[in-house]
């Protein structure tokens, strides 16, 4: 065995002092930057890629988050008009009893009017879901009736004309409460029903009727199914 090692060692040594070890290494050079390129290129392609997938997915973050937040805008706009009506509903008649309570609430109603028309048309420029939005649409023109027959029925002039004549009928009833004095009957229950009923007509009861017609809308299960789609997180 020493032999065969001796034996290579010699032919090591005599490539080394050769030109073929010049040769293999010209080669090794001359390819070199070659391959350091090749590689380089690859290195830069396959960088590029990354970099581009990993801005696709930001941007899809970012256009998920976007939606998300102006579908849940559109959502509780319609829910803050569902709890304002949900207050309201069985107690119309106790709304009108007076110009300044009417007043007050006809304001609220018109301001709630506005954000649902103006939630409902952000909807439709933005959302290609033809469900959703009918089911939008349903609680917009619910609402727009709502909103019409109060101010319909305001500037009648019917509800300062009930109230008077209400406080006629009440005062030859009860005297001894001064005409105008709501803290009376906010102080007696069994007077201030007495007083609602005769507050109570049948433009009241309509109003009634739509209000219920928006909070069967909205307040159904399958209002909020229509959002879920858009507002889930994934984890």
């Amino acid at each position: 065995y020493m032999e065969q090692i001796v034996q290579a060692l010699n032919e090591i040594k005599n490539v080394i002092e050769g030109d073929r070890f010049t040769v293999v290494m010209s080669g090794i050079l001359a390819v070199t930057p070659i391959i350091l390129t090749i590689i380089t290129i690859w290195l830069s392609v396959r960088m590029d890629k990354q970099s581009k997938k990993l801005q696709k997915e930001l941007a899809d973050r970012d256009q998920k988050n976007q939606t998300r937040s102006c579908v849940l805008d559109i959502y509780n706009t319609y829910l803050s008009a569902f709890h304002m009506t949900g207050q309201a509903t069985g107690n119309i008649s106790e709304i009108f009893v007076s110009d300044q309570s009417y007043f007050k609430w006809a304001l609220e109603v018109e301001e709630n009017s506005k954000n649902i028309m103006s939630a409902y048309n952000r909807a439709k420029l933005m959302l290609k879901d033809e469900d959703l939005i009918n089911e939008l649409k349903k609680g917009f023109e619910a609402f727009s009736i709502l909103n019409g027959s109060v101010k319909s029925y305001i500037f009648s002039g019917l509800p300062t004309q009930t109230i008077q004549n209400a406080w006629n009928q009440f005062s030859v009833v009860h005297p001894q409460i001064q005409r105008g004095d709501y803290y009376a009957l906010y102080m007696d229950r069994v007077l201030g029903e007495e007083f609602k009923a005769l507050c109570n007509n049948s433009y009241t009861e309509n109003i009634q009727q739509q209000i219920e017609v928006f909070i069967g809308i909205v307040g159904c299960d399958s209002f909020d199914e229509k959002f879920k789609y858009y507002v889930k997180i994934d984890y």
